[in-house]
């Protein structure tokens, strides 16, 4: 097992990547110290594919402990969800403050870490992430939150957890096209921080997409640590540093709230295309040289990730684009790629260069 401990004064933690790495849960929690009941929340699918490897560690817990699970589909979260998810623990630990562990992929790890944040205006959480996207991305960092019909985590909070456990052999349980759909965020960290790294994932796309266990790990560590260096200079966003992180995410989001957050576009998929559209923005502002665009269109292809935007139009996608939380004072952000390993904020983008480039790549 690999660790990388997340340096935050007293809100520091540990994630811990690895096969079986799950199986330590029960001396991560007796380490802790916690004494109270345990609310597991799961991924519904997860549960039913994995209970042969959930169960047998959760049984070792000295707690008592309780499961919910819900679909983990993005239009899980929601205020309903959510509403629904507190009044269930809210009945099961009246006289206790319990401890959240959130068991799936990024849609889990936001709402059950929303839930953490808000219960009892703060309970301990543990991420344990069962998708690469999650693994490598969403479990990390500490944002929490749920979406609202006009645009995706509009209510949220900053909430660090006690500890992530990445277990990939959860990865064994996931659909190729989940995979894929990680991938879109690992993609984005080459585009934000590493040549290096980028070219590996061009000279290695097949071993990681049979989950060859170095590439994995090797993917999930270099991504995890890269994160962690950017989080521990810009905690809550306020310094313009973390945000480098939202690349791809400003009109992948849009894309996701249009398509209604449904199975139409999971968000790996969304924020490839949001990268493909902040690529032929840059393109069009001089900012990045054609030549390396081609090689990251050809590198998410190569993945098996989308290229062109359908089943949502381009008026659907500006609606949601101007709900979008990097605004500030109304002035419109975007992060664009200079170059591979490079990206920087652009504000007071107008209106039209973004239209035009949506309107080239939505059939």
């Amino acid at each position: 097992m690999k660790k990388i401990i997340l340096k935050l004064k007293k809100r520091s933690y540990d994630i811990i990547i690895g096969s079986n790495s799950f199986a330590h849960l029960p001396e991560v929690i007796k380490e802790m110290n916690f004494k109270g009941p345990i609310a597991i929340v799961a991924d519904r699918t997860v549960w039913k594919k994995a209970k042969h490897k959930i169960c047998p560690v959760l049984n070792k817990l000295p707690n008592d402990q309780f499961s919910i699970t819900v679909p983990g589909e993005e239009k899980s979260k929601s205020i309903d969800v959510f509403r629904d998810v507190i009044q269930k623990i809210g009945k099961r630990t009246k006289r206790h403050r319990p401890l959240v562990v959130a068991i799936g992929g990024g849609v889990i790890g936001d709402l059950a870490g929303f839930v953490a944040s808000t219960y009892r205006r703060g309970v301990p959480l543990v991420q344990i992430p069962t998708t690469l996207l999650a693994q490598v991305d969403s479990s990390v960092g500490g944002k929490v939150g749920v979406d609202l019909p006009e645009a995706k985590n509009l209510v949220g909070a900053f909430y660090q957890p006690k500890i992530v456990i990445a277990d990939t052999d959860f990865l064994k349980t996931l659909p190729k096209r989940q995979i894929c759909n990680g991938m879109g965020e690992v993609v984005k960290y080459g585009m934000i921080s590493s040549k290096e790294f980028f070219t590996f994932l061009e000279g290695n796309t097949e071993k990681i997409l049979k989950l060859n266990k170095q590439a994995i790990e090797k993917i999930i560590y270099d991504c995890v640590k890269m994160k962690a260096r950017i989080v521990e200079k810009d905690e809550r966003d306020e310094k313009d540093v973390r945000i480098m992180l939202n690349f791809g995410h400003t009109l992948g989001h849009a894309i996701e709230a249009a398509a209604g957050y449904s199975k139409k576009y999971n968000h790996g998929e969304a924020v490839a295309l949001g990268m493909i559209l902040a690529g032929e923005i840059a393109l069009r502002f001089d900012m990045l040289k054609e030549k390396e665009f081609i090689r990251m269109k050809a590198l998410l292809k190569k993945i098996g990730l989308p290229e062109r935007i359908q089943k949502v139009g381009v008026e659907e996608v500006m609606k949601a684009y101007s709900y979008d939380k990097k605004f500030v004072s109304g002035t419109t952000r975007l992060i664009l790629p200079r170059r591979i390993g490079k990206v920087e904020v652009v504000e007071d983008i107008p209106e039209l260069p973004v239209r035009s480039a949506l309107s080239e790549y939505v059939e």
